[in-house]
């Protein structure tokens, strides 16, 4: 991939097409995902459904219809709509984007199944950059951190 090295994460170790980088990350991070994803869904269903321990039997292993569902109270820019119309509407949205996101995702991971190329790579291997006169441009360098 034509952007190897530039990442802060693993070091910048990993490398190569996406579809061949799940397999060169750590095993510490697959294990640290693993609990907090785990933490952060069992919360969730905490809030979802009834407390087993402390509700009516006729209540145990069902919904509470006050959940709104994706809702785990974390909003730290309150960006939340408070009228419930607008809430459905930004999440139907927010769902629709999701799915493209999964689409595109899927296509550029086929393309790289294919060819071994990464998705920069493609792209600008179809340019001609020979033929555009496109100023030269250097990002400028950063100042070191004091810690």
């Amino acid at each position: 991939e034509a952007v190897q090295g530039a990442t802060p994460l693993f070091e910048g170790k990993v490398s190569g097409a996406g579809i061949t980088q799940l397999g060169q990350v750590p095993a510490g991070f697959w294990i640290t995902f693993t609990v907090v994803a785990f933490a952060i869904e069992t919360f969730r269903v905490q809030k979802m459904v009834y407390d087993p321990t402390t509700c009516p039997p006729e209540l145990k292993n069902k919904y509470n219809p006050e959940y709104t569902f994706g809702d785990i109270g974390f909003d730290p820019f309150g960006l939340k709509p408070e009228d419930p119309e607008e809430l459905k509407l930004m999440q139907t949205k927010e769902l629709q984007n999701g799915r493209l996101a999964m689409l595109a995702s899927s296509g550029f991971l086929a393309q790289e199944l294919v060819n071994k190329k990464g998705i920069v790579e493609n792209i600008v291997g179809g340019l001609k950059l020979d033929e555009l006169s496109l100023p030269s441009f250097e990002l400028p360098s950063l100042p070191s951190l004091p810690f």
